[in-house]
């Protein structure tokens, strides 16, 4: 087998951390981004950044580029702001839309031009069940069917 890298975004809990563990545990390299990187036992590099703030998010991802040729890549993060559908507040959906869209949109623009390069990549959009419709989660399930 391939020993290959891969970023995840969202890597500090949930399906990311289990992601992580997952190939990490076949052998690859992982580099996570995570608003909060402290405290976990993460397997692989931890980087901490708030992919909901776009220079940052796109700083990280330069100098991450350039430390490592990404194999693959795993857009997770889910940011959850619940409101029912009569009151959704613009900046909650904009704020929900820069982490779970945008930053997605970011990470795959800058691992593709590596990916062509070297013929080879995966990226993987990590969706949700919430995209068929649960109260409360409107700009969450646009976000994640996007």
């Amino acid at each position: 087998m391939n020993k290959r890298s891969f970023l995840i975004t969202g890597a500090s809990k949930g399906i990311g951390l289990a992601l992580a563990q997952t190939l990490a545990n076949t052998g690859h390299r992982v580099v996570g981004i995570a608003r909060h990187a402290g405290g976990v036992d993460f397997p692989g590099i931890l980087v901490p950044v708030d992919l909901g703030d776009r220079k940052a998010t796109e700083q990280a991802l330069a100098t991450l580029t350039q430390q490592y040729a990404f194999d693959g890549l795993v857009n997770n993060v889910g940011l959850v702001r619940p409101q029912v559908l009569g009151e959704v507040d613009l900046d909650d959906f904009d704020a929900v839309m820069r982490v779970n869209l945008h930053s997605a949109l970011l990470a795959t623009q800058a691992l593709l031009p590596g990916m062509r390069e070297r013929q080879w990549g995966r990226i993987v959009n990590i969706s949700s069940l919430t995209v068929l419709g649960i109260t409360h989660r409107t700009a969450y399930a646009a976000a994640k069917a996007a």
